[in-house]
Formats: C-alpha cells, sequence, structure tokens
C-alpha cells in the first residue's frame, strides 16, 4: 500500500523525511539516496524476483555496477529474509541475456539502481530547496551536517533566491569551520608539538571526504521490514 503524501497535521512525507534525515549523520540527501537505494533492493529481491517484467528490466540494464552490487551483498548477507536465491534468479535470467546476444554485439546499459539514486537526489534537492523556505526550518539545517558539494550544487539549482543566499553562507561558514580544524590537525600532528587534536580536528578529515566527495555508508542504515 502506498503512503499518503500528507500527513493529518498538514506535512508532507518527503519533509518529515528530510527533517530526520537532517537529525543522522552527514548530509542528509547522501542518508536519504541511500535509504531508498536499500529499499530499492528490497523490493527487487522480497517482492519481484519472480516478476518477468523486472527480470527484463534488470537484464536491459546488465545487472548492477560494482558500486551497487556490493550492497547488494551486504544485504543478502546481514538481512534476515532476504537470501542469496533471488539474486541468483536475477543474474541466471542476466547471464542467459548476454549469452544469447554476445555474437551479435553486447548493448549498451546502465545500472537501474544508479538510475534511481540521481533521480531520487535531484527530487530531494528541490524538497530540501522547498523546505528551507520556512526559517524556522532553517535552524534545524544549521544544527545539521549540513550538505555534501554535489547535493549542495544540486540543492542551489532548485532554489529560490533566499534559499540559495542562505546555503551559500552556511556552507562557507562550515568551510571556514573545516579549513581551521584541518590546519590545526596539521600542526598538532607535527613530532615537536605535545597537543593533541580535539575531537573535532581529528574527524576534520573523514569530514572533508565526504563533504566534498558525497557520503558512502558502512554499514545498512534502513531497519529490516
Amino acid at each position: 500500500m502506498r503512503l499518503p503524501f500528507f500527513r493529518r497535521d498538514g506535512t508532507s512525507i518527503v519533509e518529515v523525511g528530510i527533517a530526520r534525515a537532517l537529525k543522522g549523520e552527514g548530509c542528509p540527501i547522501c542518508r536519504l539516496v541511500r535509504e531508498g537505494e536499500e529499499g530499492f533492493l528490497w523490493t527487487m529481491l522480497y517482492e519481484s524476483s519472480g516478476d518477468l517484467r523486472a527480470h527484463g528490466e534488470f537484464c536491459s540494464s546488465l545487472g548492477l555496477c560494482s558500486r551497487h552490487a556490493s550492497l547488494l551483498e551486504k544485504m543478502v548477507r546481514e538481512r534476515n529474509l532476504i537470501t542469496p536465491s533471488g539474486v541468483a534468479r536475477f543474474y541466471q535470467s542476466l547471464s542467459a541475456y548476454v549469452r544469447e546476444r554476445i555474437w551479435k554485439g553486447i548493448p549498451e546499459g546502465r545500472c537501474r539502481l544508479c538510475t534511481y539514486a540521481h533521480a531520487a537526489a535531484t527530487r530531494y534537492a528541490g524538497a530540501l530547496a522547498r523546505y528551507l523556505e520556512a526559517e524556522i526550518n532553517r535552524d534545524l539545517y544549521e544544527r545539521s551536517d549540513g550538505l555534501c558539494l554535489p547535493h549542495l550544487r544540486a540543492t542551489l539549482a532548485a532554489a529560490r533566491p533566499r534559499v540559495r543566499e542562505f546555503l551559500r553562507g552556511d556552507f562557507v561558514r562550515r568551510l571556514n569551520e573545516l579549513e581551521k580544524a584541518l590546519q590545526e590537525l596539521q600542526r598538532k600532528q607535527s613530532y615537536d608539538v605535545p597537543e593533541t587534536p580535539t575531537p573535532e580536528e581529528s574527524a576534520a578529515w573523514t569530514e572533508a571526504l565526504w563533504r566534498f566527495g558525497g557520503m558512502e555508508f558502512e554499514e545498512l542504515i534502513t531497519k529490516e521490514p
């Protein structure tokens, strides 16, 4: 059953998701997209492994890219309700599809989960831009870890001028703090400096990685239904 777009209090389901993601660690859009990726794979394996149309779409995409295949493997290993047999069914279909076409030239394909993730990120960027039009929501954003640069760019493209100004100013503030922490980390790790880096300074280099490149999650972040 599909969830209603609006809750009884008038807030949209997307807004609720954004508010929740802002309270988590790291870029909220990275988190929301990853949740969607896990949900996509759950549906594919648990609900669609016997669906001929799903198999056809999987074959035409030539399966999953390396990154999403690794996520699929993690889900199979860590989720009790998902078994390797579902993966086997999809990849058996894919193997037959490629085998039948290999002498005529293998067609181009694109990982369906990559396509989904790109569309989801664009959708969430637009939703966040609208969410931040309310000043009360900007307070929550300022207390969050903020966006990575790729998703900042996407949100700026969807935002109105006031929200763009807010996001740019907020990102500059975060970069100033990051640069200071990175500089202090380097200074305090010098052999002749007895000071110990603070937790924030020690974590600055890992923040720099996700702040400019986007987040990857080592663990699954959604609960098993």
